[in-house]
Formats: structure tokens, C-alpha cells, sequence
């Protein structure tokens, strides 16, 4: 049975995708690894590119493969030893990973990303260079976080995050998220009478689905809650995105031709442009918000306006000229933008007309406190 009529109309012209592999599936009795779901993955790989499609994968694993090494049979919770144990079994993992995919005639290369690789727009153009390359000599990208210099506040959770920030990075149309599990539930799967929802329609609905937090005894750092996060920085961008089982059987063909499996989570109809995926998902957000009233939202929602001060009502937190802030009206995040204010100087002239903030600032080179250029919408009609 075919899904939603959105998710044929999305994989009809479908030409790259980002495939994410969390640990509880690659985790095994076979050196630490399940080598079995690994040459069953390069199979399915290999058939999606057999249709013309790019495909990146992102994988996990290298955390448990170094745990098995070592003879670990409790994951730690000390980063510092997750770290080390990331650093002797992440070749193993690549090992295994290449062994397996040049039997069906794919070359493989290793990225290891960290969050900072993502927040300079330089360093995020030059690793979307180094994709764009290995895609066109045909070579398949395996990414991980680089999880032996990467401190505990800048990981991804094992990877989900990650996967989204790759799937905006390389205009991906579809993200792929394979796990454990059939897909979302409307209450914990654990529940008598849990029903899988089929499909999200809007980001804004996820709240609505619940979730078991993963046990603390896992190898894996992720669990739904991660992936709920990965599927909204996805979708606000214009990436069509899919969690589903990652065991059923030619899971990935049956996700291409958009049967009902899994869970369909429906994206903006709108693609989101290079740099404003930067701004959404590349660049780190420390926490700033600005409150705008109804005013505001409208100017800036329906007729593209910028952010003028006139039209914030609230400055949560401290932040400089530059940095990227939050722009919110009552609860709902509508936009993220590079702010032209420090919080001070906002705060100070929050709900001001032009000839006021110059009387109290002076005469500025801009007035606005986020450019429309410098911003992105959370919108469908952005």
C-alpha cells in the first residue's frame, strides 16, 4: 500500500539521500558488530544507486565496536572514556564497513564531523565541497562524529542530529532514519493499544507524539527523542524525512518506492536556500530569543519584511551584534537570524520608531535588528 500522496510526489524526482544507521543495529556478537545488517545494508545501498540516487550514510557503532575490543560489557558513562572507546573502534567499524561494500564493487571514504565543523560558514562551504567530490567520483561517504576530540555539550546524539545538519549540507531531498523501532507512536510502543503513526503532517504535531526515553544501560546516546529533534531541524528546511525499521527487508527500497512502513514526516513545500539551511541548522544557536508581537510576525511571514525594533516586544538572554538569535511570537519559533543589535542595546530600544533609537543610539548604518536576508523563516511559504 502506497503512503501519503506527498511522499510519492517527493520521491518522484528524488536524487540524494542521507541514510542514518543507529548502534542498536549495528551492535552484535561479531566483533562488537551485527556484520550480517552491515552486508545487508551494502546490499540495499547498492540498489539505490543503481536507480541514479547519491547516497550519504551516516553511522554509528564506533562506540560499541571499541567497548568489544576492550571487553566493556557496560557502555560508560564518562566521555572521556566513550571518547576513547570511539577512538579504538572506530577503525574497526570503517574496517568491517569497507570489507563489506567492496564486495559489492562501492568505494567507501571516512568524514568525522564535529558540531564546530558546522558553526563557521567557511568550514561548513569547504566539507560540502569535500561530499560534493566524493559523490562525483562515486565514492560513498560513511560519516560519524568525531566522537575522540568532541566534548560531551557539542555532540549529536548518536548521529540523528547530525544526519539532519549532512541531509541540509548536501541538499539532500530525503532523510532516512533507521532504527530499532517501526516508527512513531502516538503513545510509548510499550502501552497496550500504541498505534504507529503513519504520518506527521507538520513539525509542530511531533509534541504530540510520545516517546520512551532509551534505558541508561545503552551504548547508544540517542533514542526518539533525538530523532524527533533531527526530524524537525529536517523538515523546517525542506527535507522529506523517514524513521522506520531498519531490520525489515529491503527497507530502503520499500521507503524509495513510499510504502506504508515507518513514519512519513512531511517537510515545507518550499526548499529553504544554501545559506539559510546554514542559518537553521549549520550554525550553532546559543539559546537567545527575541519575543515580536502580531505586528511583527505578519510583516514578516506574509510580506518578507525584516525585523524592525518597533516590533519586539522581549530580549530572553544575553547576546552581541552577530550572533544568531531566535525570533519568537508568544511560544512558537518562527524565524532564526543574524541579529544587527547586542541584547543591551535592543532591550533598550525594544517597541522604538527610527527617530527614537537614533536619539538614544545615534545614527546607525541599519535600523533593522534582523535583515530578511539574514534570516530564516519556519514557514511553509518561506
Amino acid at each position: 500500500m502506497k503512503n501519503a500522496d506527498f511522499v510519492g510526489q517527493r520521491l518522484a524526482d528524488l536524487r540524494r539521500i542521507v541514510v542514518k544507521v543507529g548502534t542498536n543495529l549495528l551492535r552484535g556478537d561479531q566483533e562488537g558488530l551485527n556484520l550480517d545488517f552491515m552486508e545487508e545494508l551494502a546490499v540495499q545501498i547498492g540498489q539505490v544507486r543503481s536507480r541514479g540516487i547519491d547516497v550519504i550514510l551516516v553511522s554509528s557503532g564506533s562506540v560499541s565496536a571499541g567497548a568489544h575490543v576492550l571487553g566493556f560489557e557496560e557502555p560508560p558513562i564518562d566521555t572521556n572514556a566513550r571518547q576513547a572507546l570511539a577512538a579504538v573502534g572506530q577503525s574497526r567499524l570503517m574496517h568491517h564497513y569497507k570489507g563489506v561494500f567492496k564486495r559489492h564493487g562501492i568505494k567507501v571514504a571516512q568524514v568525522l564531523l564535529t558540531r564546530n565543523s558546522m558553526d563557521d560558514r567557511k568550514r561548513y562551504l569547504n566539507t560540502r565541497t569535500t561530499f560534493e567530490t566524493l559523490l562525483e567520483w562515486n565514492v560513498l561517504p560513511i560519516v560519524n562524529e568525531n566522537d575522540t576530540v568532541a566534548i560531551e555539550e557539542l555532540t549529536f546524539g548518536d548521529n540523528d542530529q547530525l544526519s539532519a545538519l549532512i541531509a541540509a549540507k548536501v541538499d539532500a531531498e530525503l532523510l532516512v532514519l533507521l532504527t530499532d523501532v517501526d516508527g512513531l507512536y502516538d503513545r510509548p510502543p510499550s502501552e497496550e493499544g500504541a498505534q504507529r503513526v503513519p504520518v506527521v503532517r507538520h513539525s509542530r504535531d511531533l509534541p504530540q507524539v510520545r516517546y520512551e526515553s532509551p534505558s541508561s544501560g545503552t551504548f547508544s546516546l540517542g533514542g526518539m527523542r533525538s530523532k524527533l529533534e533531527a526530524v524537525r531541524l529536517a523538515t523546517r528546511t525542506g527535507i522529506l524525512t523517514f524513521i522506520g525499521p531498519g531490520r525489515l527487508p529491503g527497507i530502503l527500497t520499500k521507503v524509495l518506492d513510499g510504502e506504508d512502513v515507518g513514519t512519513w514526516c512531511e517537510a515545507n513545500t518550499r526548499r529553504i536556500p544554501a545559506r539559510k539551511r546554514w542559518l537553521a541548522l549549520g550554525k550553532r544557536w546559543g539559546g537567545a530569543k527575541i519575543q515580536i508581537d502580531g505586528g511583527a510576525e505578519e510583516a514578516l511571514l506574509l510580506a518578507g519584511k525584516s525585523l524592525l525594533p518597533s516590533g519586539v516586544v522581549k530580549v530572553d538572554q544575553e547576546f552581541e551584534a552577530g550572533d544568531l538569535v531566535s525570533v519568537c511570537c508568544s511560544t512558537v519559533e518562527i524565524a532564526r537570524g543574524l541579529v544587527r543589535y547586542s541584547s543591551g542595546e535592543l532591550d533598550s530600544v525594544k517597541g522604538m520608531k527610527t527617530s527614537e533609537i537614533t536619539r538614544i543610539l545615534g545614527k546607525r548604518q541599519s535600523y533593522e535588528v534582523i535583515h530578511r536576508d539574514d534570516m530564516v523563516l519556519f514557514h511553509e511559504g518561506n
